[in-house]
C-alpha cells in the first residue's frame, strides 16, 4: 500500500465500521458471543492503529530529509495523525461508552401498617 493509499485505506476501515448494520433479532447468547468477537476485533483494530501511530512517527522523521526540489508529493503527517485519532476515538467510545448517570429511585412510603377500625 502507498503513503497516498494509506488515508484512503483509513477512511473505507471508518466507513466500513460506521456501516455495519444490526441484522435481525437473534437470541440473547448469540449476540453475546457476536458482541464479543465484535469487540475482540475493534480491539486488534486498536493494536494495530497504534502500530500505524508508530510508522507515522518514523515517516515524520524523515519528512525533513526530503528535498523539495526532487520529490512533489509530500505526506500530510498533520491530517494523518486527526483521522488515525478520530477513529481511534471512535472504537474507544464503541468499546467503552460513557455510562449513564444513576436513576434517581422514587421516594418508598415506608409505612406498611394499618389499624383495623
Amino acid at each position: 500500500m502507498t503513503l497516498r493509499r494509506l488515508p484512503q485505506a483509513l477512511s473505507l476501515l471508518l466507513l466500513t465500521l460506521l456501516d455495519t448494520q444490526p441484522g435481525s433479532v437473534h437470541a440473547a447468547e448469540r449476540d453475546g458471543i457476536r458482541d464479543e468477537i465484535a469487540r475482540q476485533d475493534l480491539a486488534l483494530i486498536q493494536d494495530q492503529l497504534t502500530q500505524t501511530q508508530r510508522i507515522v512517527d518514523r515517516l515524520e522523521n524523515r519528512v525533513g530529509e526530503f528535498d523539495p526540489d526532487t520529490t512533489r508529493v509530500f505526506l500530510d503527517v498533520p491530517r494523518l495523525r486527526r483521522d488515525i485519532e478520530s477513529v481511534a476515538e471512535g472504537i474507544d467510545e464503541v468499546l467503552a461508552p460513557p455510562r449513564l448517570p444513576p436513576r434517581q429511585p422514587a421516594p418508598l412510603a415506608g409505612d406498611y401498617l394499618r389499624e383495623l377500625h
